[in-house]
């Protein structure tokens, strides 16, 4: 009996709580993003895109992709290509700020990275692998701008140069978010493309892009794109949940 029940119950979905841990302003600010700043009918600030906003467009675009949309994973080409790019530039930055510490402090004089005594926690509710690259990116910055600070107070640096510093850490990231934040959801699948009807055509209308035929084909596809499902489940593929079951990023 115990045996025949074992059969017939089914394994369900690997569960794992995560959480980000912010030190600085700067990085917090990217999280939070910012909305537009307006005087009179005249945008002064433009828009600054949250962090949780970007996830959950992130998480729709590969949705769309597994299920066979050539818009989806164009989208995600473009996004694997700016996040994988800037992850790196931004570990070269901080290598090249450790150079600083090296080279200009004194070496009877020890500094422990500073961290903050109200660090603020998110829980992080992501189902996209290049989502959590975006997250790593966001830690690396807040690893930038703490050390960029603490040299800037104790002289390793201007605050000027700080400044500079933290702006194109900050700018990996606005970039990151400025290739999806206008992502719509197209409902079109490659058999629309090969059939070159009407919901296709309406779409290449709306997006305004040429996409190349290798990634039309599905050739073509980034390297974290969801495998595509095509009616039927795929075993083990998004198998893993992080955070609550219901969020949608």
């Amino acid at each position: 009996m115990t045996t025949e029940l074992n059969q017939n119950q089914e394994l369900g979905a690997l569960r794992s709580n995560i959480t980000l841990t912010l030190h600085s302003q700067y990085a917090s600010r990217l999280w939070l993003g910012r909305p537009a700043v307006r005087e009179g009918k005249e945008i002064v600030k433009a828009q600054i895109m949250s962090m949780p906003s970007c996830l959950h467009i992130l998480s729709q675009i590969q949705k769309d992709a597994a299920n066979d949309d050539p818009f989806a994973d164009w989208y995600l080409i473009q996004f694997e290509e700016k996040v994988l790019q800037y992850g790196q530039e931004m570990k070269e930055m901080i290598s090249k700020l450790v150079e600083i510490y090296a080279s200009q402090l004194p070496d009877n004089i020890d500094i422990e990275r500073c961290v903050n005594v109200s660090p603020i926690t998110y829980p992080i509710y992501v189902n996209s692998q290049l989502g959590y690259k975006l997250i790593y990116l966001l830690s690396d910055f807040d690893t930038l701008a703490r050390s960029v600070m603490t040299a800037s107070h104790i002289a390793l640096m201007t605050r000027s140069q700080a400044y500079e510093w933290l702006d194109a850490g900050a700018g990996y990231l606005r970039k990151c978010f400025g290739v999806i934040e206008n992502y719509r959801h197209s409902g079109v699948t490659r058999q629309d493309v090969q059939e070159n009807n009407a919901r296709y055509q309406e779409a290449v209308k709306r997006f305004k892009v040429k996409i190349p035929a290798d990634v039309l084909s599905g050739k073509k596809r980034a390297e974290f794109a969801p495998i595509i499902r095509n009616g039927f489940d795929v075993a083990e593929e998004d198998n893993v949940i992080s955070g609550a079951e219901n969020e949608d990023v």
